[in-house]
């Protein structure tokens, strides 16, 4: 995959507009533009900076992809699925240190999370996402519910 399409992918994967990227990473919208469609093959390393952490995605990867390097380690290739941005206080978290957080919190907890993620189909691990996702609002006063 090309640096344009890996990243036209992810940006729409996180529901972003290249006007959102742009004002989240600080590079201009006519630079994600031309970054995107392939006009600028090789963008300087600043703004694949500030692209790959807006994203949450590998620097390392995207200087690959941009022909800075020729290859990087497995654990370098694109990890988006590594870590994720907690909602509730804005922080990146490491899945895995989520993880542990999780399992030293409420090992009962986790072992239920952990039974969903494997058990249950993708149809029912969503509708349970939205059912958690309105218990998290309403527990925390801004759900319709508290209007």
């Amino acid at each position: 995959m090309d640096l344009g399409s890996y990243l036209i992918q992810v940006r729409n994967d996180r529901g972003y507009s290249q006007r959102d990227l742009a004002e989240k990473s600080g590079v201009s919208p006519a630079e994600i533009s031309r970054v995107e469609s392939g006009k600028r093959q090789k963008p300087s390393p600043a703004v694949l900076r500030a692209i790959a952490d807006t994203l949450v995605i590998s620097y390392p990867y995207l200087m690959q992809l941009a022909g800075y390097m020729d290859e990087t380690a497995p654990d370098e290739a694109p990890a988006t699925e590594d870590v994720f941005r907690d909602e509730s206080t804005g922080r990146i978290v490491d899945v895995s240190s989520g993880a542990r957080e999780m399992l030293q919190n409420d090992a009962a907890w986790a072992n239920v999370a952990y039974r969903v993620s494997r058990e249950l189909s993708e149809e029912d691990r969503q509708m349970l996402t939205v059912l958690a996702m309105q218990y998290l609002k309403k527990n925390r006063g801004d759900g319709p519910w508290n209007r």
